[in-house]
């Protein structure tokens, strides 16, 4: 007979078998009756009543013995007991259960015959496979940091490519990509200081820091002095290069279409080292915490050793990740072709979110004022930058929604998490296909149609609206009270701010397809036909 924490055992010629009563079989039944609930169960009610939950588990670890009291409980539970009474071989009294503590003289007693085995421990299975199971857990719980990748691969030094002041050192000049410069500058004319063919067109956009303008070309990279357009020296490489560069301290960071990653140095082009991946290289490097942060057409996001180029953490999307990331503080936010924004740890990798939209999605997002701005399916979506998405927790809503979709009475599911506004154009109008630019009271944004949109930033709602002449497929950049955007039809617009009025505009002759950039009093754009001009 087992209780738990012990085990009585008779001639194997019987059988006895304890469920909430007592049944003793001997080639037949003999006395007491028969009950479903094991005697395991028994206890753990008994147990649960008298201590709670939390004390039975407790006691259940600890494997604490069956005392006389809950033995009276699980027996007396039982309406049909055995009629028959056992004396005790100590005093003589008379005990209505065939073993246990007498009540009259406090000894143990037990029919003759019949030994005590001590229960089997099982604490040495069950203590391991917690160990396991919390490591486990720990290793892959996206809010447990992954102490892996914290402690055995840092990176070897703290590099950024955040512009300082008059600078323009990335792809969306800050690590949140913003394209905004607060400082109040004087007020640009529309002149055009200087132009420099670069050879066959790339879609590499311009970067500035220290007066030296870098840019990738077919095959090549150079630098030009940005006061006068005069070539400073090139390199050549062995691929084209379709990203603009990202500049770090004294280094440059590009990505090549021969599926190689390069770190050059910033004065002389020389090359420090190069990476190798599985695809070209689909998006602009983006540098923060001494890592070098690129997207493959592989799908996969690549963090890097800025000062090495060692592989510290690689996280795989769906589809191709073609745009740089953003970044708020120890948070990288993505997007990729499988249509999805994702938000992950930035130091090593881990996903605390995947936002799902229908379409896919191409341009990098924008972080401001506690959201996360991005286009997806010719839409702008406005996104908590907070937001995290517990493990499972889209699949339940799934289950959740086909239900509610059937008919069944459950309530309506709730929505993404994070999910604050969405802007769609009108069905006349075109698609926003570039991520806009967030200043500090308004966002701008353009369509195929091009409408230039300002909107209120914590809610979308609209501001004012300006119609260009061509489609507007490049990001604006904001500069003091102006906004600046180019359009497919090669011209270039200056707008006010706050009212949206048309300052002056500037016919390029060849389409921008380039966001502009601005450092040091000038505003720099490249245009199709391998063009680079500096205006002011």
């Amino acid at each position: 007979m087992r209780l738990l924490s012990s085990c009585f055992v008779k001639d194997s010629s019987v059988r006895l078998t304890l469920t909430c009563g007592l049944e003793c079989v001997k080639g037949g039944r003999e006395a007491g009756g028969t009950c479903s609930t094991p005697l395991g169960w028994r206890l753990a009610l008994v147990r649960w009543r008298e201590h709670g939950i939390i004390g039975y588990l407790c006691m259940r670890l600890a494997h604490v013995p069956l005392d006389d009291l809950e033995f009276d409980a699980l027996m007396t539970s039982n309406d049909r007991l055995p009629s028959s009474r056992t004396a005790c071989p100590w005093c003589g009294a008379s005990e209505r259960t065939a073993w246990g503590t007498c009540q009259g003289c406090g000894r143990y007693y037990r029919p003759e015959g019949w030994t005590r085995v001590p229960r089997r421990r099982s604490w040495w299975i069950v203590v391991p496979l917690l160990v396991v199971a919390l490591l486990y857990a720990w290793l892959h719980d996206p809010f447990v940091p992954d102490l892996v990748t914290l402690f055995w691969k840092r990176p070897a030094t703290l590099r950024s490519s955040d512009s300082p002041t008059h600078q323009w050192a990335m792809w969306g000049r800050d690590l949140a990509q913003r394209r905004y410069i607060a400082e109040a500058t004087q007020a640009l004319e529309g002149r055009r200081v200087w132009s420099v063919s670069t050879g066959v067109p790339t879609r590499s956009a311009p970067v500035l820091v220290d007066n030296v303008l870098y840019l990738g070309g077919h095959f090549a990279c150079s630098a030009l002095d940005a006061q006068t357009g005069a070539r400073l020296w090139e390199v050549p490489l062995s691929g084209p290069v379709h990203t603009a560069l990202a500049v770090a301290g004294d280094a440059l960071y590009l990505g090549l279409q021969d599926w190689r990653v390069l770190a050059l140095e910033r004065q002389t082009g020389a090359r420090r080292w190069e990476f190798s991946m599985q695809n070209p290289v689909a998006g602009a490097a983006a540098v923060a915490h001494g890592m070098v942060y690129i997207g493959s057409m592989d799908g996969f996001l690549y963090a890097l050793d800025a000062a090495t180029g060692r592989l510290i953490w690689q996280f795989k999307t769906q589809d191709q990740a073609l745009s740089p990331p953003a970044f708020a503080e120890n948070t990288l936010f993505m997007s990729s072709t499988d249509g999805s924004l994702y938000a992950l740890n930035a130091r090593t990798g881990q996903r605390w979110l995947r936002f799902r939209t229908p379409e896919r999605l191409h341009d990098t997002p924008v972080v401001a004022h506690g959201l996360v701005y991005f286009p997806a399916g010719g839409q702008l979506f406005a996104i908590a930058a907070d937001a995290y998405e517990i493990p499972g927790q889209f699949q339940f809503k799934q289950v959740w929604a086909q239900f509610w979709l059937w008919g069944f009475p459950v309530p309506r599911p709730p929505g993404q998490p994070g999910g604050r506004w969405r802007f769609v154009p009108s069905k006349t109008r075109g698609k926003i296909l570039a991520a806009p630019a967030v200043a500090a009271d308004a966002l701008y944004a353009g369509d195929t149609q091009g409408m230039l949109y300002a909107r209120e930033v914590l809610t979308g709602t609209e501001l004012w609206q300006f119609q260009a002449r061509g489609a507007i497929t490049a990001s604006p950049v904001v500069v003091g009270s102006q906004v600046y955007v180019g359009t497919e039809d090669g011209l270039f617009y200056a707008l006010e701010r706050d009212r949206g009025t048309l300052r002056w505009q500037l016919d390029l002759g060849a389409p921008l397809q380039l966001p502009p950039v601005f450092a040091s009093g000038r505003l720099y754009l490249r245009t199709s036909d391998g063009q680079v001009h500096a205006v002011e």
